[in-house]
């Protein structure tokens, strides 16, 4: 089936690749796609399709269609149109039972029609209810197309990296490549992606090109993520330019999906790429201008064209038919035509896709009889054929009647009667429609099904294909792993100024947002807590972000920026504080210590730093204050000392007097310890009577190896979180989430209504009035295991929350936790289930600290 070798060819006919095809072994060339290796080997079947499990063969070669997805090296639902061959690749076919030549399941395409409606499981599957979990494993079952290999291991690995650009073009073809050159006239950082491996080694002046790779879309702040294979870039652009060119439409007619059936392009890409004879005898039906160019560029490579049909001539009564799946004559007008190939053309359709994602309007251009978009936001630019340019209006693109399937949606198996009769039912609407039918829900979304659907609604309701209008455009604009989308992001590694210390100790090291902190110094970490309650122990949390907030008007900023107050916070007192969102939602928590009546120190959480310092600098600008914000996080170390002795501890190191009287709880004082100067907080997160030192980072060993000297015993991550527990202290981001906010948090008592202003007062006010769903609270365990963290807290055996932190407390005697609740079910000592290890372990609610609960010992 090979052709001579041509100039331009991918293909490397000097290196042979050997590969797998189920039991067979194949052989195609460096350059090949495994779809063009399979496809040389003689393979015309591909797939099976969704319902039907008719066989299905070569359609776009684009990428965009489902009838070439295969299971390859494990991974399934991959187009092997567009997929390199490699040495040893393992295909598979997907979605058969047998092979793809005979599969059983295809009994239902000969029989199981009736029975199996357009919508068929919302009526035949309701009734009796208690059916129900039958049938949804039932259709779970044969539902999807892939298989995930449970058991295969993690062979790639995908990284994330965060990229700028001044222009990002988005399609190499002609128009995108004459843009990107432009743009780089007037200096540097313009990119250009595109899809296709051809532009892998093309080398444009003052232009980055990033192919073979997909941008997925358009978001909010002009971020593109870019899929490059096992890297995700995610680009900030000043200036986008889409050049995403058209994709060919197919025709609609009986017998449109059998193998054989190809798109112009997938015909052309065959003969040019890969030197491949797309067919022996073929007909042309195209509905545009290109008939004679494709009849040409097939009769070039040795195929046989005995008739070619304009559809633009008049209305067309087209079928084909085949045999084994295979097309082998088509009928148009009565007459038949023997033939293995049907190239056809339905015209070209803008793949506006991302565009519309990022804001642009779509319309429908009468004149050209396709959507075209309009009216783009700021910064972002359309050039060359998905503007609309260069299409030639296309005409007689569907004929319905026939004796065969017609399918508007190859990927769904939806026929032309399926949308006709969810029209009748009422779902005239095509959003609506689209969720009855599943039209242009499968892997094309919609690129080769929306305007066929769209040209049948309008022919159904005798109206407009612009008042029937379009789907929603949705990213991605094409799949994506989700290995992919959880990769790692490639950021610094953050060590406090003690991390060798720590190693030194033995400490078990572990991730805390950027930074590597110690989870604990022994197997044991309850051992360490013991320490903590009973003598001494010390923790380095200079993780801690730190802001100076200095001016005559830092008070009034602090004030809009926080829920509570801090005007009125007197000079060396702290006050704990919560951000929200001008949303309502918490943000970030730490403390607040006023040092002077303009001066002020702010505690962040550990991953909180930045984004708070940003926080302030944008509301301070937008608000007007006379206030600076200086982060001092990596300036500055900061160490907690905690337990009973810590007093006695800190004394022997200090001249500064540290009594209860002249150092109290909440009190913040500039002391020297050991000769450093450091600012000590009074402050209770782990429970005990404790003193948190922030001091120059230069000096951190030096004043750590003096307190262990003096007999502290450190401690780590794992226990802070147990001690923390038991008084019941919330962890933002572990405990909330980004839909929780000061009521529901339990934290009612922290923001300050009667307050002017503060930001998210107006979101607070809004949850006043309503009551929340579902309340944070503690919980203590009935039996002695400890849920994970997210397990399902189940209510008369139904979902109704989550745990968001459990430990074994050897203080308290049992197991506690934190988790959300419906507000029905969460009154003290009100009993519900959690799901630990498949079974259901009865707890109770639990109010206020589960250990000293009037917090006598920390404020000693």
């Amino acid at each position: 089936m090979r052709l001579p070798a041509q100039p331009g060819e991918l293909i490397d006919r000097a290196e042979p690749l050997g590969f797998r095809l189920g039991e067979y072994r194949l052989e195609g060339f460096r350059g090949d796609t495994i779809g063009s290796a399979l496809f040389a080997n003689g393979r015309r079947v591909f797939s099976r399709s969704f319902k039907y499990h008719r066989p299905r063969g070569l359609l776009c070669c684009s990428g965009h269609c489902p009838n070439c997805m295969m299971t390859v090296d494990g991974v399934p639902n991959v187009r092997v149109c567009v997929e390199p061959l490699r040495e040893g690749a393992v295909v598979t076919p997907q979605n058969v039972l047998g092979r793809l030549d005979m599969d059983f399941l295809s009994v239902v395409d000969k029989f199981g029609g009736p029975f199996t409606p357009v919508g068929f499981y919302y009526r035949t599957m309701i009734r009796p209810r208690f059916m129900w979990p039958v049938y949804e494993k039932f259709l779970r079952g044969v539902a999807g197309l892939g298989r995930l290999d449970e058991h295969a291991g993690h062979s790639r690995r995908y990284d994330v990296e965060h990229r700028r650009a001044r222009v990002l073009v988005i399609g190499g073809g002609q128009a995108g490549r004459a843009a990107a050159l432009a743009a780089a006239t007037a200096g540097p950082g313009v990119v250009l992606v595109d899809e296709s491996v051809r532009l892998a080694d093309v080398e444009l002046p003052g232009v980055e090109v990033l192919a073979p790779a997909r941008a997925l879309g358009i978001w909010e702040g002009k971020l593109v993520p870019v899929d490059s294979g096992t890297v995700l870039y995610r680009y900030r652009a000043e200036r986008i330019i889409v050049a995403t060119g058209t994709v060919e439409q197919p025709l609609v007619f009986p017998g449109n999906d059998l193998a054989g059936v190809m798109l112009p392009e997938a015909a052309r890409r065959l003969i040019r790429d890969f030197s491949l004879r797309p067919g022996q005898r073929a007909i042309v039906l195209a509905a545009d201008e290109r008939a004679p160019e494709i009849a040409e560029t097939l009769r070039e490579a040795g195929v046989a064209v005995p008739r070619v049909v304009d559809l633009r001539e008049g209305a067309r009564q087209l079928e084909a038919h085949g045999r084994r799946g295979h097309v082998r004559r088509v009928v148009v007008d009565g007459e038949e035509t023997k033939c293995d190939l049907v190239v056809v053309s339905g015209g070209r359709q803008p793949a506006y896709s991302l565009l519309s994602q990022a804001g642009g309007r779509v319309e429908y251009d009468e004149s050209l009889k396709v959507f075209v978009p309009r009216d783009l936001p700021a910064g972002i630019e359309a050039v060359g054929s998905v503007t609309g340019e260069g299409i030639v209006r296309a005409e007689g693109a569907a004929a319905y009647e026939g004796s065969g399937k017609c399918f508007v949606c190859i990927c769904e198996d939806v026929t032309t009667k399926d949308v006709k009769r969810s029209i009748e039912e009422g779902f005239d609407s095509i959003e609506l429609s689209k969720r009855y039918t599943t039209v242009t829900m499968g892997p094309c979304q919609g690129k080769l099904c929306q305007l066929p659907s769209i040209h049948l609604y309008a022919h159904e309701l005798h109206t407009y294909e612009a008042t029937i209008g379009t789907t929603t455009a949705r990213p991605p604009w094409a799949p994506v792993e989700l290995g992919l989308l959880a990769g790692r992001h490639l950021e610094p590694t953050r060590r406090t100024s003690l991390h060798f210390r720590h190693e030194e100790l033995g400490a078990r090291m572990m991730w805390a947002g950027p930074w590597k902190r110690p989870y604990a110094y022994g197997e044991h970490p309850e051992d360490e807590v013991r320490t903590v309650h009973e003598s001494l122990g010390v923790i380095d949390v200079s993780t801690l972000g730190k802001l100076l907030v200095e001016g005559p008007e830092a008070a009034q900023l602090l004030e809009r920026l926080y829920p509570n107050r801090f005007a009125d916070l007197k000079a060396g007192r702290i006050r704990y504080g919560v951000l929200t969102s001008d949303g309502g939602r918490i943000m970030d928590d730490g403390t607040v210590a006023r040092l002077a009546d303009d001066l002020y120190y702010v505690t962040t959480t550990s991953t909180g730093a930045d984004a708070v310092t940003a926080w302030f600098e944008w509301w301070n600008a937008v608000w007007g204050y006379d206030a600076e914000i200086v982060n001092v996080t990596g300036a500055l170390a900061a160490l907690n000392l905690a337990g009973p002795r810590s007093r006695d501890a800190l004394q022997r190191l200090t001249e500064d007097e540290l009594s209860a009287d002249e150092f109290r709880y909440l009190d913040a004082k500039h002391i020297e310890v050991a000769g450093v100067p450091c600012l000590a907080l009074r402050i209770g997160f782990v429970g005990e009577l404790g003193y948190e030192l922030h001091f120059p980072s230069s000096a951190a060993e030096y004043l750590w190896d003096r307190l262990l000297a003096d007999g502290a015993r450190p401690f780590g991550l794992e226990p802070q979180r147990i001690l923390r527990l038991e008084k019941g202290h919330v962890i933002v981001g572990q405990d909330t989430d980004s839909e929780s906010n000061l009521l529901s948090a339990g934290m009612p008592w922290l923001p300050k209504m009667d307050k002017d202003d503060f930001v998210g007062k107006f979101a607070l006010e809004h949850f006043a009035e309503r009551d929340e769903r579902e309340l944070l609270v503690g919980f203590t365990m009935e039996d002695d295991v400890v849920p994970a963290e997210g397990a399902q807290i189940v209510v008369e055996g139904q979902p109704a929350g989550r745990v968001t932190s459990a430990r074994r407390s050897e203080q308290v005697g049992a197991v506690i936790g934190l988790g959300w609740l419906p507000r029905d079910r969460a009154d003290a000592g009100t009993r519900f289930e959690v799901r630990v290890d498949r079974r259901l372990v009865g707890a109770r609610v639990h109010h206020g600290a589960f250990f000293d609960s009037a917090g006598e010992r920390m404020r000693s």
